[in-house]
């Protein structure tokens, strides 16, 4: 069961006092039940010597007959009503004196001095018993156990009824106060729920309390990331459609040239126009969905053991005969290099540097690709190079940006998007850039080092 966080802290606070005031009682009840034996012994002690006290030297005159009685009307309860007492002259068989509630046979048959539990029709009772020095009165005093006890249950209830209406009055303070200061926090709620779905604008820390505030400006932050990555793909999208766009409109005028060609010739030439566009449409495709399927999962818990030597041979047989049309040469020199990753993600990169460097190098250019153990220890390190025209230096920390196109280049026209997909896959797998010069002091090279598998 979920509670909200008002209820949380008023159970935070009201559990401890609630456990600290039962203890309290607890050790009430008991200190109270040992100290009302003592006390009651004391009483019992005291009133007994006073009433020795004050009887008179000739007791054996007086009349045991008659008593005297309280005028009519009610009368308040008092601690003396339930306690009863007898003055004995020892020897006779019914007391000289003794209280109205107090029974004619003896409270303490025995006679003997002192405190004693006797039984009083059927009742136990506690007695004190004190004779004078003459050893011939005695005055005897006592109070039933159920009198006591009920004594003690009536402290405690008024104990349990003040405690729990003051534990009342505390949870409802404490409510009403933790209420007053969660007001922030519903005005903050109220702001959220009133808010477009769209607008990702960071919320106000005015007044948020001071343990609240970190939790408000992590949220900030990462709502200015989501309207980042949303203004990156609103870019993205916006630039897709235009890549997407320019080569459709040259497949269709490629495709009008051709079935308007008046000669063979004419129409092989549109043809050829044609399907070099629809290649470059479909690196560009396969492109747009390489990277939506990264953005989509940009690092899973689940890679594994892959041989990076393998990856780079498979991908080197793929762009075999695309190298052969162009009259380049493509070579692979690969030693066993174990990394932990995604294959799927592995093999694209590997083929977005051999694709950007077979379509930036010249006719008749080379490509190399090496794969061996790093100069560092733990490492292994995939190099791409080529002999083509390169890449400016200043444009190497910006090579791998999205949509980013360099200056400098053979005419060939690329979409922006495969360097971008190189760095975010390296960068998922833990891996480092390095760009530089290519073959023989020429053309452009990278290398990605990636943490060795153990």
């Amino acid at each position: 069961m979920n509670h909200s966080l008002k209820s949380k802290l008023l159970i935070a606070v009201m559990t401890p006092l609630a456990l600290g005031w039962a203890c309290w009682l607890t050790g009430q009840h008991l200190q109270m039940t040992r100290q009302q034996k003592g006390h009651e012994d004391l009483f019992l002690q005291e009133v007994s010597e006073q009433i020795l006290v004050s009887m008179p030297a000739n007791l054996d005159g007086l009349d045991t007959g008659a008593r005297l009685t309280l005028p009519q009307g009610p009368t308040p309860s008092r601690k003396l009503d339930d306690l009863s007492y007898q003055v004995w002259v020892l020897g006779q068989r019914s007391p000289i004196v003794r209280s109205a509630a107090a029974p004619e046979q003896p409270l303490r048959p025995d006679f003997q001095a002192g405190f004693a539990l006797t039984q009083v029709a059927g009742e136990p009772w506690r007695v004190y018993a004190v004779t004078d020095a003459t050893g011939r009165i005695q005055v005897q005093a006592g109070r039933a156990r159920s009198a006591m006890r009920a004594e003690l249950a009536y402290w405690i209830k008024v104990s349990l009824k003040t405690g729990v209406g003051i534990l009342l009055a505390l949870g409802l303070t404490m409510g009403i106060a933790i209420h007053w200061s969660l007001r922030p926090m519903n005005r903050l709620r109220q702001t959220i729920a009133e808010r477009d779905a769209l607008d990702l604008a960071p919320l106000p820390t005015a007044g948020i309390p001071r343990e609240i505030k970190p939790l408000l400006e992590s949220f900030n932050g990462l709502l200015g990331r989501l309207a980042q990555a949303m203004q990156g793909e609103r870019q993205f999208l916006a630039d897709a459609a235009h890549e997407l766009r320019t080569p459709l409109a040259a497949l269709l005028t490629q495709t009008r040239v051709a079935l308007r060609a008046g000669t063979q010739a004419d129409a092989r030439l549109a043809l050829d126009q044609l399907a070099h566009g629809i290649e470059r449409t479909s690196r560009l495709a396969q492109q747009l969905l390489d990277s939506a399927r990264i953005d989509a999962s940009p690092l899973r818990g689940d890679h594994r053991t892959v041989e990076l030597a393998e990856v780079a041979t498979m991908v080197v047989r793929e762009f075999e005969s695309m190298a052969a049309r162009q009259r380049q040469t493509i070579a692979i020199r690969a030693e066993s290099a174990s990394v932990h990753g995604d294959l799927d993600d592995l093999g694209i990169l590997v083929r977005n540097l051999v694709d950007n460097a077979l379509r930036y190098s010249d006719p008749g250019g080379r490509v190399e690709i090496r794969c061996r153990q790093g100069d560092r220890p733990g490492t292994v390190e995939l190099t791409v190079s080529d002999d083509g025209p390169g890449v400016l230096p200043e444009e190497h920390e910006r090579i791998f940006e999205r949509f980013f196109r360099g200056s400098n280049g053979n005419g060939a026209r690329g979409s922006g998007i495969g360097l971008s997909l190189v760095a975010r896959i390296a960068q998922a797998h833990g891996a480092t850039l390095r760009t530089g010069e290519g073959i023989g002091g020429r053309g452009f090279g990278c290398t990605v080092a990636f943490p060795a598998a153990d």
